[in-house]
């Protein structure tokens, strides 16, 4: 799950953290056998922890990017230095956190559903 730093291999695209959550549910309620229906929990739980992570981490910007979100270009070398270097890090180890208590929410909920 490492190449999802940066917003899936240092893009700026989606946050990792929503990723690799959408992964884990997926991997929780998705199906095994090709020929059997996804259980749907799966798109339920995975709606839910978007919309949660979109409001509880992303707040007003409203953008999933990994660029939004830590506000930097992750092309430009300088900058990803300096975040790194600075508290960027830190504010994305926090986020990090609270997807994984987000997650946690979801699968518990959806668990029991």
């Amino acid at each position: 799950m490492a190449a999802l730093g940066g917003g899936i291999a240092s893009s700026g695209g989606p946050c990792g953290a929503l990723t690799g959550g959408i992964a884990l549910l997926g991997r929780l309620f998705g199906k095994i056998d090709p020929e059997e229906k996804d259980d749907p929990r799966m798109w339920k739980a995975a709606f839910k922890f978007y919309k949660m992570f979109q409001s509880e981490i992303c707040g007003e910007k409203g953008s999933v990017d990994c660029r939004d979100i830590a506000c930097v270009d992750w092309r430009d070398r300088e900058a990803a230095a300096g975040f790194y270097g600075g508290e960027g890090r830190l504010v994305c180890g926090g986020n990090t956190g609270r997807a994984a208590g987000i997650l946690g929410e979801v699968i518990d909920r959806y668990l029991e559903g």
